[in-house]
């Protein structure tokens, strides 16, 4: 019981690491969309996929966090997949894989 209590708030604390990481990264990426294009040569790789990406191979190592990061808030999909994650880390996986990618 101890080991999940403090594996529950490693991960609640790394979840306000990333977050606030993922949001500096997604407020400049919003503010280079915004710019107006210098050129008209297209771009090397959209960010929708690399962000796309990274979340599908989170969704393997942190499950719960991918999802947080999916949606940006801890909603009802955050806590269903940290409990399914706690429990049985399969469908934690699983879990996290049909939102990120749906």
């Amino acid at each position: 019981m101890t080991i999940t209590m403090l594996l529950v708030i490693f991960m609640l604390g790394f979840v306000n690491v990333a977050d606030a990481a993922f949001a500096g990264k997604k407020s400049q990426a919003l503010t280079e969309s915004l710019a107006p294009a210098a050129s008209m040569e297209a771009p090397a790789a959209p960010a929708a996929d690399t962000e796309t990406l990274l979340l599908v191979i989170l969704c393997f190592i942190l499950p719960p966090l991918a999802v947080f990061l999916k949606y940006d808030d801890a909603g009802t999909p955050f806590i269903v997949n940290l409990i399914l994650t706690l429990f049985f880390w399969i469908p934690g996986v699983i879990h996290a894989l049909y939102h990120v990618l749906k």
